[in-house]
């Protein structure tokens, strides 16, 4: 596993960061956010003048100068129709390195970008109010919308297969045949419930869906809201964002904002879908998405949070599985935990299924009399 960057010092730190075309002379350095798989570090300047530095993980973006070439496109692109008055979200501003570039690289093949920080936003685990839920899917669903005419061509592909379900459940059955530090004894449960649910693997086949440009990664902490007003104002965490379907932005939103507790619960018995929240955020998307959907999308809006909560404790399962290589962990065990809390949400999320269908129907506008 790659270092996860505990041991760098903060001289290194403001030598990197020296690098970049920030405003004034950077006076303090410390960790910001939680992210999965990148590193960031918040800097402010003797200006007052707040940036983030932040290390793309390598490891997991394989071509980090195509990432940061979609980065720059979806940005700019954001930038245009903010200042054009077409969106009230903001976006993230890149900060150019000394060469103009908009990336470095430093030490052991990493490569490091600078963006603005985006001033009064609140970044939520889960939402605090049916506002903050509501917020939360306007903005992605307004992220779709406005990424509807970027123009160029497809983003290029980050993370081949992202949200290819089937081909992670071959890779959960892999992981499980190898075993290599003899884990699958730990959760049998688990396994069983994993392959009792095989046909979400399906359910939700790119090819069968409209492609667009979505975010990919739309935990309710990838979008910022006001924290006195609780209005969405950015969409931040782009390192994923390429041609998709729209369904799985709506579902991995779902799974984290109609859940009554972090994905990584270790307590199982706190863990609840929660059907007012799912209301409000079909209500939000379907608000910022406009008329962009098609009635195939629509009528799959319900069951997509199924597919990718399963999909997700796959994926955390298959990296306890192979001996945490992808996803940061805080303590032994961590993988097995958050693949537990997800297959127990799903639980909770088949146990309200009928209901969840309903409010996506009560939630479109009426057709004509």
């Amino acid at each position: 596993m790659m270092s996860r960057l505990k041991d760098l010092s903060t001289g290194e730190i403001l030598e990197l960061a020296s690098r970049f075309q920030v405003e004034g002379t950077i006076q303090t350095v410390e960790p910001f956010g939680n992210g999965n798989v990148n590193d960031t570090f918040l800097l402010v300047t003797d200006c007052g003048h707040p940036y983030t530095l932040q290390r793309i993980n390598h490891d997991v973006f394989k071509d980090p100068i195509s990432l940061m070439d979609n980065f720059a496109r979806v940005t700019q692109h954001l930038s245009r129709k903010f200042k054009d008055g077409h969106t009230t979200l903001q976006t993230l501003v890149l900060v150019p390195a000394l060469d103009g570039t908009s990336y470095i690289t430093g030490d052991q093949g990493n490569y490091w970008r600078v963006t603005e920080y985006v001033p009064d936003g609140l970044s939520l685990e889960v939402p605090q109010s049916r506002e903050h839920a509501y917020e939360a899917a306007r903005a992605f669903g307004d992220f779709q919308y406005q990424l509807r005419d970027l123009p160029g061509g497809p983003l290029i592909e980050t993370i081949p297969d992202f949200h290819n379900t089937e081909s992670r459940y071959h890779a959960f059955l892999q992981a499980l045949e190898k075993d290599p530090h003899q884990r699958a004894n730990e959760a049998a449960d688990l396994i069983a419930f994993a392959r009792e649910n095989e046909s979400l693997a399906t359910l939700i086949r790119y090819a069968n869906f409209p492609t667009r440009t979505v975010h990919n990664d739309t935990k309710l902490n990838n979008v910022l809201l006001h924290e006195t007003t609780g209005a969405g104002i950015c969409v931040v965490d782009l390192d994923t964002v390429m041609s998709g379907c729209a369904l799985h932005d709506f579902g991995d939103l779902v799974r984290t904002a109609a859940c009554s507790s972090e994905e990584d619960e270790p307590d199982i018995s706190k863990i609840h879908f929660l059907p007012d929240r799912f209301f409000a955020l079909v209500e939000g998307y379907l608000c910022g998405v406009h008329d962009l959907l098609e009635p195939i999308e629509v009528e799959h809006l319900a069951e997509a949070p199924q597919v990718i909560t399963y999909e997700l404790a796959l994926r955390f399962f298959t990296d306890f599985l192979l001996g945490d290589t992808y996803f940061k962990v805080k303590r032994p065990g961590h993988n097995f935990e958050r693949a537990r809390a997800q297959f127990q949400l799903l639980r909770s999320m088949q146990e309200n299924a009928h209901q969840m269908k309903s409010t996506v129907s009560s939630c479109l506008p009426a057709g004509p009399a």
